[in-house]
Parts: C-alpha cells; sequence; structure tokens
C-alpha cells in the first residue's frame, strides 16, 4: 500500500466532498421544491427534459470531456507555450461543440417540444435552448482546463459559487412559473455558470496565443477521432436511458417515471462525492502515471483507488438503506416511498459502479478508446433491456436488479481485459475488502426479502456499525498512520488507571 497514493487520492475526494455536500445540501431543498411543485410527473418529465439535453451535449461533445483532460494532463509538465497551445486548442474545440448543440437544439425544436411535451407550443423553449448549450461548453472548457492542471482548489471554489447561484435560480423559477420553469432556470443557470467560470479563469487566457491552422485542424481532426467513440457511447447510454423513461412515462401517469427519476438521484447525488473524486483526480493522474510506464507505481494506484471507493461507500450506502424511507419522505415526500424498492438492488449496484470505474479508466488512459467504447456500448443496451423486461415482471424491484445485473457482467469482463492486456492485480487488501462488501451486500438484499421489517433494520444498524468501525480504522492507518487508534489506547489507559 503506498500511503502517499492514499493521501493524495483521499485529500482530493474530501475537497470535492465539500463541495458534493454543499450540492447535496442544495439538491434537497431543490428536490423538495421539485417535488411540490412539480410532482411525481413533474419530477420524471424533468428527467427526460434533462436526458434529452444530455443526449445532445454527449452527441456532439466528441468526449472533449476525456481527450481534452488527457491532452492538458500529459502536456501539464512541458514547456508552457506548449500547455497554452493545448489549452487554447481544448477551449476551441469545446466550445465549438457547443455551437454544434445550439444549431441541432434549433433545427430539430419542433421535435423535441412534441417528443417531450406532446405539443408543438414548446418549439421557442429549445430555441433559446442554444445559450444553454453555448454556455455549458465555455464552462466545460474551463473544468477540462482545471482538471487537466489539477487546479483543485479553484475548482471547488467555482462549483460552490455556481451550486448556491443554481439553487437559488431553479427554486424560483420552479416556484413561479412550475413545469415551464425546468427550462427557464436550465437557461439562466447556464448563463451564470458562464460568468462564474469566465471571471475565475481569467489567469488562464489564451488570446495571445497563436496556433497555426494546420495544427488546429489537425489537433480538431485528433479529438474528434479520439473521442467520436466515446461520443457515440455516451449517445448509447443517454438513448438508452430515454427509451427507458418514455416507456415509463404513461404508467400510473407519469409516477412511475418520477419514481425512477428520483432513484436516479438518490444512487447519483449521495454518493457522487466518491465518482466525481474518480473523475476529477485520479483519471488525470492515472494518466500521468501511465506516462512514466511504471506498472507497480500503476497497480498501487488503481488499488488504492479501489479500497479508497469501498471504504467510502460502505458505510454511506449501509446508512441509505437504514434511513432510506426517511430520505425519501422528507427530501421529496411520502408519494415517493415506492421509490425504496428500487434503492434495494439498486444501492448494492453503486459498488460495483465503483469497481467498474476505477478499473475501466486503465483502459481509457491507456488510450483505447475502441475497447471502452464496446464494453460500455454493451453495458447501455443491456441496461436498457433488462430494465424494460425486469420491470414488466418484477415491478420497481426490477429497475435496480437490471442495473445490479448489468454492472456485474461489465465488472467480469473488464476485469478479464485489464488483467489480461495490462497485467492489472487485485492487491490482498483489496481482494478482502471485496468478498467483505459482497457478503454484506449479500445479507442485506436476503434479510429484506426474509425477515419482518424490525429484524431487517436491527440487522442492517449492526452492519452499519461494524462497517463504520472497520473503515474509520482502516483510513486511520492509511491516512493518519493510527493517530486515532492510539489517541483512543492513551483515553483507556488514563481512565483505567483512575
Amino acid at each position: 500500500m503506498s500511503n502517499s497514493n492514499y493521501k493524495s487520492l483521499f485529500k482530493a475526494t474530501g475537497l470535492f466532498g465539500i463541495v458534493e455536500f454543499i450540492r447535496l445540501l442544495l439538491r434537497i431543498v431543490v428536490n423538495k421544491f421539485a417535488s411540490l411543485y412539480l410532482g411525481p410527473a413533474g419530477v420524471g418529465l424533468l428527467g427526460l427534459i434533462e436526458n434529452t439535453v444530455q443526449l445532445i451535449i454527449s452527441f456532439t461533445s466528441f468526449g472533449i470531456n476525456f481527450t481534452g483532460v488527457r491532452e492538458i494532463a500529459v502536456n501539464r509538465l512541458s514547456s508552457e507555450g506548449s500547455l497554452r497551445a493545448s489549452i487554447k486548442l481544448v477551449n476551441l474545440f469545446a466550445v465549438t461543440t457547443g455551437l454544434l448543440a445550439a444549431v441541432i437544439s434549433i433545427l430539430f425544436s419542433n421535435y423535441l417540444s412534441k417528443e417531450t411535451f406532446g405539443s408543438d407550443k414548446y418549439t421557442i423553449w429549445f430555441v433559446l435552448l442554444a445559450i444553454y448549450f453555448i454556455c455549458t461548453s465555455f464552462v466545460q472548457s474551463k473544468t477540462i482546463l482545471l482538471e487537466g492542471l489539477q487546479n483543485i482548489k479553484k475548482l471547488i471554489l467555482l462549483n460552490i459559487a455556481s451550486n448556491i447561484t443554481n439553487a437559488v435560480i431553479i427554486i424560483g423559477c420552479y416556484y413561479y412559473y412550475h413545469t415551464n420553469g425546468i427550462i427557464i432556470s436550465m437557461i439562466l443557470t447556464s448563463i451564470v455558470n458562464f460568468l462564474i467560470f469566465w471571471r475565475g479563469s481569467i489567469k488562464y487566457s489564451t488570446r495571445k496565443i497563436n496556433v497555426p491552422p494546420q495544427e488546429i485542424k489537425s489537433k480538431f481532426k485528433y479529438f474528434a477521432k479520439s473521442g467520436g467513440l466515446l461520443a457515440i457511447n455516451s449517445c448509447i447510454g443517454l438513448l438508452g436511458y430515454y427509451l427507458i423513461r418514455q416507456h415509463l412515462k404513461p404508467i400510473e401517469d407519469g409516477n412511475v417515471l418520477g419514481y425512477y427519476q428520483v432513484s436516479s438521484i438518490l444512487m447519483v447525488s449521495y454518493v457522487g462525492i466518491i465518482f466525481i473524486g474518480i473523475n476529477k483526480f485520479y483519471f488525470p493522474k492515472l494518466t500521468q502515471t501511465l506516462k512514466e510506464k511504471d506498472e507497480i507505481s500503476i497497480n498501487n494506484l488503481v488499488n488504492n483507488q479501489l479500497e479508497l471507493c469501498f471504504l467510502v461507500l460502505l458505510p454511506a450506502i449501509l446508512l441509505l438503506y437504514l434511513i432510506g424511507t426517511t430520505c425519501i419522505e422528507l427530501l421529496f415526500s411520502a408519494k415517493f416511498l415506492p421509490v425504496y424498492e428500487i434503492l434495494i438492488f439498486g444501492l448494492v449496484s453503486i459498488f460495483i459502479k465503483g469497481f467498474n470505474y476505477t478499473v475501466g479508466y486503465m483502459i481509457l488512459s491507456h488510450n483505447n478508446f475502441k475497447q471502452y467504447f464496446y464494453i460500455n456500448a454493451v453495458s447501455d443496451i443491456l441496461n436498457t433491456i433488462l430494465t424494460i423486461a425486469l420491470f414488466k415482471f418484477t415491478g420497481l424491484y426490477g429497475i435496480g436488479l437490471a442495473i445490479l445485473i448489468n454492472y456485474l457482467m461489465s465488472a467480469f469482463y473488464t476485469f478479464y481485459f485489464v488483467r489480461k492486456n495490462y497485467n492489472f492485480r487485485i492487491q490482498k487488501e483489496t481482494k478482502k475488502l471485496l468478498v467483505y462488501t459482497s457478503l454484506i451486500s449479500l445479507l442485506i438484499i436476503i434479510s429484506y426479502f426474509k425477515f419482518d421489517k424490525i429484524y431487517y433494520y436491527i440487522l442492517t444498524s449492526v452492519l452499519f456499525i461494524i462497517s463504520l468501525i472497520y473503515s474509520t480504522i482502516k483510513l486511520d492507518n492509511y491516512l493518519f498512520d493510527e493517530l486515532l487508534i492510539n489517541k483512543l489506547k492513551s483515553f483507556l489507559k488514563i481512565n483505567c488507571k483512575k
């Protein structure tokens, strides 16, 4: 175990955790307003609109959020001129993709209005969304820049500022305009985010950097070719979610679609800290480590990230099993309590998602976009088929079960591929943690279906306490050299003498 790796990974995750905690608190308030002023059907519509917008962005962005970060991370230690040129090229490409998304939104505005709202009278909203796409592409370019340079503190401050202002704008729009406020809020928040990130990244201005047209053409071709598969990948995934949402939309007057949306919010927002840490810090760090071609360091880094991921996720997810119904009722309303049925299998799948993210990024960092595309494309197609099929036969439980089965299949193949091609090995401590997590997950699911509710919650409470103690001890060992344990021992000795 490399403690320096562990500490840097944990520090980055902890810093982003502050942002996610603030985002979570603000999301709680926003979700409460959404459930009150939009209702289950309106919340489902919100998810459908967001899905449509993300589909357009994914289709037009050509995976620049990955290729751009990789480009800047690789050139981070190069000469100032070379780095500045890379930054300018990434900025230009990102904004170009935003303009392309804006054009598509305008051209297909009538169709998007009919598909989303069932009427063409909202065409103007999708025309106005062109502003959203342009502003969002600019923000994305600055986010890529800060991630690639690993300027974590600046990125965090800008995210905190945008999250707070966004929450105020969204709440106001939902309160005054209800479902119409969904798109109004998206446009207004994108403009505000543009201003915040523009002001916060002035020091990285590349206006005076001249890049030859031939180099721009060559690099744009590289970005498009390298990220093209990632763009198709994202589109397949979002198209799958779109089909799922369209399938669920008419069921129970849109309520089931609302349950699906809320389950996604809980599973993504609640544990988003760890996955944002993986995206923002681990991926560029892994890319830099690969450049040094040190196989031992690479294996250590991936195993360190896996352990950190599971140690943080385990008590967090068990806590959500324990207080899930209370959270749903508090954050949304009693109307959304059926969401807990999705979480039974869905929460376990988050562990496997953490494995897939951490190990799967080895493929992306090795620039093997084609293999990464195949794995994710098959996974996204399976997710769509399994969700629709299992929901039909088992109801809401089937939605969570579909995610679990899909992630499991993806995990087995991903591990097989990186073991065979990159000589990746899971270390002893990581294996023990994986087995421990698997057994607890299995026990939770069995107890939910076999035991009375009171015994299920007693068992979950016991497992949560054990996991919290276990994670605390392990993190204390890796991060603080057993400082907490030693202080506890000293405290107990003093009290025993008394």
